[in-house]
């Protein structure tokens, strides 16, 4: 059993120890131990309705996200509100996975193919989802793998990125994001694709749902839970990320772009792999047209190990070569 389903044990164990002492006690006094018995029966029966289900979903998961809020405040909430909640932490979940994988520079890597979350609904104003994430198929690999292991390494910082959207909420301050994520996010890029998950997967207000509350694997502290304003500080956040440590040109070819979050990636550049790209609304109509061009990029940058930069906020764009139009790649349709 995992640290959930062994706290929800420890709680019915208490219970029961709890009930015998009633019923002896009602015996000893000549009381109805039916009568004495309810209360401690019905708290059982909550605590195995409510708290083990979701017990047995925590301890399988990878991320548990619990949507509350009156869409979800039925026993049995919609169909429409249901697909809504899969869709968006699949998209995030997915987002997350290629900018990793986009990230590691494996350029003939393709997984994760399929990432699906798996549903346990709960009663009483909640609905719970919990995900877990696939190992790739040993097949997938087939004359794809780049360097040996290296699917190991993008498959544990996957999960370790997943995992870790359990936490962003707790450094949303009430204006402003701490700096202590820093600590928790090392490198800037993925820090970036974190909190752009986050935003994404934060209530909007538009569909019933209030808060979302995140919990990991063998979390020890309350859940992170995220809000309409964790929304607008997140988003804020995200507009100005770069805390700068230095300025530079750099050159590569553009392989993903997410249109909505102003962000894409140049890969191949000498010296850093791949560079992820923050641009403001100014640039949105050259963006729309770079996929697969060779470009120069200039802006204040942060790096992580080895001084590599990670994270730039373009100044200005250069292309290079144009894109290529033998090639048929398009922006990825969930990007738009």
């Amino acid at each position: 059993m995992g640290a959930w389903i062994d706290s929800v044990e420890q709680k019915a164990r208490i219970i029961h120890e709890q009930l015998a002492v009633a019923q002896s006690l009602a015996k000893q006094n000549g009381a109805s131990t039916e009568e004495i018995s309810k209360l401690y029966l019905e708290l059982l029966r909550k605590l195995y309705e409510e708290e083990y289900t979701f017990a047995q979903l925590a301890d399988s998961s990878d991320l548990v996200a619990r949507f509350a809020g009156p869409a979800v405040s039925e026993v049995d909430p919609t169909v429409t509100i249901v697909t809504s909640v899969f869709s968006d932490l699949r998209n995030q979940i997915r987002g997350i996975a290629k900018s990793i994988v986009g990230l590691s520079d494996a350029k003939r890597l393709r997984w994760p193919s399929e990432l699906d979350p798996h549903l346990s609904g709960l009663a009483h104003g909640s609905l719970v989802v919990g995900i877990s994430i696939p190992k790739p198929a040993e097949d997938e690999f087939t004359e794809q793998q780049v360097i040996p292991g290296i699917s190991d390494q993008i498959y544990e910082s996957v999960l370790s990125a997943v995992r870790s959207l359990s936490t962003v909420a707790h450094y949303i301050g009430d204006t402003d994001i701490s700096e202590e994520i820093i600590k928790q996010f090392p490198d800037p890029a993925i820090r970036d694709t974190v909190m752009v998950a986050a935003s994404r997967l934060a209530p909007s207000g538009r569909k019933g749902i209030d808060s979302l509350s995140l919990y990991g694997p063998d979390q020890d502290e309350q859940p992170s839970i995220l809000t309409t304003k964790s929304r607008k500080i997140l988003n804020h956040a995200l507009s100005k990320p770069v805390r700068k440590k230095g300025t530079g040109m750099f050159e590569g070819t553009v392989r993903e772009i997410d249109l909505d979050a102003r962000r894409f990636e140049i890969r191949q550049v000498r010296g850093a792999g791949t560079i992820r790209c923050v641009y403001d609304s100014s640039m949105d109509q050259i963006v729309r047209n770079i996929l697969d061009a060779q470009i120069k990029v200039r802006g204040d940058y942060e790096a992580f190990e080895n001084e590599q930069p990670r994270l730039i906020g373009v100044a200005e764009i250069d292309i290079t070569r144009p894109p290529s139009k033998q090639l048929n790649i398009d922006i990825d349709e969930n990007d738009l």
